[in-house]
């Protein structure tokens, strides 16, 4: 059995039991060694033995100890003696004794109590700072509640957690051999109050609550022959399990509104790009085909053949974004399909450049090219696709006078196509971000270059093959711009250019 005071120091009966032996072994060690040798020593004795029980047993077992003392010290060695019964003469040196044995032993046992008090506050705030220091690792509701679990069996409990999700308690964490509780009682615990807490011998019921909000409830049973933890100890842990779950619950959702966020921003400059960037385009060929409709018979045969140009050029950049656009779809929802053939690198170049040639014209373009060369296993048309679109890139980015190196490069078992050019170079803080998708840049860069899908659409379809994409800038006093496929390259002889 176990009686709890106001300042929580446990009181156990078999505490005083031990007070009950120490002040015997005292009485029959002064009956049959003290009294013969030293008899002016009796009230040491028992002094000595109160003070034995305060210091191990506490203030109300060495209290004990002090009136056992007193009343072995009458019946043992006061005339009469093996009586309860004292001579007047006596009875001021039997209450000095008394006296004394009480304030020895009181005193004792307080400062006793207070010590064991501060070591187990000690122990408390140690394992409420280890399991803060466990909590704030948890990165969601579910660890959280299995550390809270864990600190708990660690003093000696059982617990079982149940957090709330979507308006309904959900069984998060358990101890091994927790009780197992029914539905019903679920539910009334559930329903439960939550500024209401429930503590008996058997178990406690403690709700979790983070700034102002019910997070769940947590049920701590007491191991056999053991008593509960300080109901205290347990409410700071689980109120500091309740932020933990809260916080965690907080870095899902900023996680997940990022993510939104992310999608919406995406979502916000396709369809910006898509209003400005295909308009354009439609909006000349809208005007240059309502030109030769209205005033046809007014243009010489110069200015019909300029619109008709302006109409070509402005439906093929149109079709370079749709195409694109088609294939970032595709990439993304894995509908890829890449045929592979053994490719001389210097052909889908070759092609590239003559796609663009009008685009080109006018421009110095150098091609750098090897006699011979190992080939690549890719898919020439997609290969052919990202070249475009990165000499698209070059094109967009270059000043008409700047020149444009188309290098082909094949050594060691790898094939490299790079586009060099000798302008302006990218900004050190875009350079990072120039394969990514709807990315365009800032400054002049954004000017003219299209949805911002170019560049992304390249570097998904190298990657398919296995190679790799990356640009360099600047090259050359502060200018210039390198872009740069890396494919595995296979050694089997090419013709010459």
């Amino acid at each position: 059995m176990t009686l709890w005071l106001r300042d929580e120091t446990p009181l156990r009966w078999r505490d005083f039991i031990l007070a009950t032996a120490v002040i015997s072994i005292a009485s029959l060690f002064g009956f049959y060694v003290v009294q013969p040798l030293w008899p002016s020593k009796l009230p040491l004795m028992f002094f000595a033995g109160v003070l034995i029980a305060g210091y191990r047993l506490g203030m109300w077992p060495a209290i004990f100890a002090a009136i056992l003392a007193f009343l072995s010290f009458n019946f043992l060695f006061e005339e009469p003696r093996f009586t309860l019964t004292f001579d007047a003469e006596d009875l001021f040196a039997l209450v000095t004794f008394l006296i004394g044995a009480l304030l020895v032993g009181g005193l004792t046992g307080r400062l006793s109590d207070h010590a064991r008090r501060l070591k187990r506050a000690l122990a408390d705030m140690t394992s409420l700072f280890e399991a803060s220091r466990d909590l704030a690792t948890a990165v969601d509701p579910k660890s959280a509640a299995e550390r809270v679990v864990r600190s708990l069996e660690a003093n000696g409990c059982r617990c079982a957690i149940w957090l709330i999700e979507n308006g309904t308690h959900t069984m998060c964490a358990t101890s091994a051999k927790a009780p197992v509780l029914q539905e019903t009682e679920i539910a009334a615990l559930a329903s439960a109050s939550p500024a209401h807490d429930e503590a008996t011998a058997e178990r406690a019921v403690l709700h979790m609550s983070s700034g102002g909000r019910s997070v769940g409830v947590a049920v701590v049973w007491p191991r056999r022959k053991t008593a509960l933890p300080d109901a205290r100890w347990m409410r700071a842990l689980l109120d500091s399990a309740a932020v933990a779950i809260d916080r965690a619950r907080l870095i899902a959702e900023i996680a997940e509104a990022r993510v939104v966020a992310e999608k919406e921003g995406l979502r916000t400059a396709l369809l910006s790009s898509l209003s400005h960037d295909l308009r354009t385009p439609l909006s000349t060929i809208l005007a240059s085909a309502t030109s030769l409709l209205e005033y046809e018979e007014k243009f010489d045969a110069a200015t019909r053949r300029d619109l008709l140009t302006v109409i070509q050029d402005e439906s093929e950049r149109l079709n370079r974004y749709l195409a694109n656009l088609l294939e970032m779809t595709r990439l993304e929802s894995g509908a890829l399909q890449v045929s592979r053939y053994l490719v001389d690198p210097r052909e889908p170049m070759s092609a590239a450049l003559r796609r663009l040639e009008r685009r080109l014209s006018g421009r110095n373009v150098v091609r750098a090219f090897p006699a011979t060369c190992e080939h690549v296993n890719v898919d020439p048309v997609l290969l052919e696709q990202v070249l475009v679109n990165v000499i698209e890139n070059t094109v967009a980015h270059t000043p008409p006078d700047a020149r444009i190196v188309a290098r082909v490069e094949t050594a060691a078992g790898r094939a490299r196509l790079a586009v060099e050019d000798d302008g302006n170079g990218i900004p050190a803080a875009d350079l990072p971000y120039v394969f990514d998708k709807f990315f365009r840049g800032g400054g002049d860069r954004r000017r003219g270059s299209g949805i911002g899908l170019g560049l992304a659409v390249a570097r998904g379809l190298v990657e398919a093959f296995g190679g790799s994409i990356r640009a360099t800038s600047p090259l050359r006093d502060g200018h210039g711009t390198c872009i740069e496929v890396d494919l595995p390259s296979h050694a089997i002889l090419g013709t010459s250019e």
